[in-house]
């Protein structure tokens, strides 16, 4: 007598032995960092390296602004870093602020008369050196 398996039977064997899609295979960058073979055939490098390279993107100056932005300057102690997170842009900065939002380390705000205020993103706290705490009190959570 044979024995036949029933359809969800079958469902349970194939999934026993059926592989993780490619997809999924964890895969080196050319950094060594793990990423995924899809994110590596999309962009061709993991996240620290895009991060690394829209970082690299910037001068001097623009980083300057992003920490005034977020209060993470030299002569606010390191845990009150993030208290603001605002800056009410004026025509000289332009320049820095364009790259800074090309980047996507700020973000466009309300305008006042001509002015326009920006705001960091979660990328520009982690760039300006904040805590996760503190660029979760930056970005609007609760302290």
């Amino acid at each position: 007598m044979h024995y036949h398996l029933n359809q969800v039977d079958r469902h349970h064997q194939v999934n026993l032995n059926e592989s993780a899609p490619p997809v999924l295979i964890p895969k080196r960058c050319a950094c060594g960092n793990r990423a995924f073979a899809k994110q590596l055939e999309q962009h061709g490098k993991c996240v620290a390296c895009q991060f690394a390279e829209r970082a690299a993107t910037l001068q001097p100056e623009d980083l300057e602004i992003l920490r005034h932005m977020l209060g993470a300057t030299p002569h606010h102690a390191r845990v009150h870093w993030g208290f603001r997170n605002e800056y009410l842009a004026n025509h000289r900065d332009r320049p820095a602020l364009e790259r800074l939002l090309k980047a996507g380390f700020i973000r466009f705000g309300r305008s006042l008369l001509l002015l326009h205020y920006f705001h960091a993103t979660a990328a520009g706290c982690k760039l300006a050196g904040l805590s996760a705490k503190r660029a979760a009190v930056a970005l609007g959570a609760r302290p």
